[in-house]
């Protein structure tokens, strides 16, 4: 089935209500235009919370893998093997089910192709008939010709025409600017997540150094501290670590915390990672620059039908700039 077909049956399917451009429009044309880009952006973001939501059940499950299989090598809990195989089968069994559905496809492409629409309004009621098809970048014509196909199929003779700034310019910016500050504390929370995983797998690793300097000037080699040998006898009890000495129990301890906090934080940067928060940072505050400068131009020269189509040019330059970035985070296997 070709894409353009998929979305056409998405649209029929969808049960979320769409979105609109603007409220109340009454020229059935443009009725249509928004009506298509309800649907792709409504149908993007719930794509989107699909993409994401795999993406953290990927991470997590990786992350247990890995501290299963330290249990597995350091305890001698020899059966967690076959916890890390069956968790091995539900990682591969997710990521094969996410790209089935075609979330990360559908949740960019929709959302070039509602931005796209977007675009193609603005352009409409500015009385600039045909052009956004013209103008839409190269990239997004060979990456995804089906949007380009759904611009060309809609009717842009439009009667009334009316200003664009208030509706489009001065909107757009507000929700950009509102969006960079949204993206950057998410970024800072984030940083701070993998920050905090980073700090103890580094003072763990600082613990084990003085455990084996206190080792080494030990002549003994022995230590007995009354509580871990309580640990001990308790983990022997249960069939976990049977044989160990304190020294070796304690060397195991550290082997596993040590590498369940590096294998997680692979993982959170793995998770975070996809999600481009830099790019999508950088994203917004050029968007917000750009319709400041419109702002501007606009105000100075008025709503010309050259200014606004090369502003519409920019705006889609933009909108290719994050297909072509949000187009590498595909499903990726890590089991490193």
């Amino acid at each position: 089935m070709l894409q353009k077909e998929i979305f056409i049956k998405d649209k029929e399917n969808c049960k979320t209500p769409f979105t609109h451009i603007e409220n109340n429009i009454n020229d059935p044309k443009l009725k249509k235009i928004d009506e298509m880009y309800g649907a792709a952006d409504v149908m993007s973001i719930e794509n989107a919370k699909k993409y994401q939501q795999y993406l953290k059940r990927l991470a997590i499950i990786g992350t247990l893998i890995a501290f299963f299989f330290l249990l597995y090598d350091e305890a001698e809990l020899h059966l967690l093997i076959y916890m890390c195989i069956f968790l091995i089968g539900i990682l591969a069994y997710e990521k094969k089910l996410a790209e089935n559905n075609k979330y990360h496809k559908k949740y960019v492409e929709y959302r070039v192709l509602a931005e796209t629409l977007r675009v193609h309004y603005f352009l409409s009621i500015a009385g600039i008939k045909n052009y956004t098809s013209i103008i839409l970048p190269w990239f997004i014509k060979k990456g995804s010709p089906w949007i380009n196909e759904i611009i060309l199929s809609l009717d842009t003779n439009i009667g009334e025409k009316k200003s664009i700034l208030n509706c489009w310019i001065i909107n757009q910016q507000k929700y950009h600017q509102t969006a960079w500050i949204n993206s950057t504390n998410k970024k800072e929370r984030n940083d701070k997540i993998g920050k905090i995983a980073l700090d103890i797998t580094l003072l763990t690793y600082l613990f084990a150094g003085i455990f084996e300097i206190y080792m080494l000037s030990n002549a003994s080699g022995q230590i007995n501290i009354d509580i871990l040998g309580l640990i001990l006898k308790t983990f022997q009890d249960w069939g976990i670590m049977v044989g160990y000495n304190q020294v070796d129990m304690i060397r195991a301890i550290l082997k596993i915390v040590i590498g369940s906090m590096s294998a997680g934080t692979l993982f959170i940067k793995s998770y975070y990672g996809k999600m481009s928060l830099s790019n999508e940072i950088e994203s917004h505050r050029r968007m917000v620059m750009l319709y400041e400068d419109a702002e501007r131009k606009i105000r100075e020269q008025g709503e010309n039908d050259n200014l606004i189509s090369s502003l519409a040019h920019e705006f889609l330059i933009e909108n290719s700039t994050w297909y072509a970035y949000q187009s590498k985070n595909k499903f990726e296997l890590i089991l490193e």
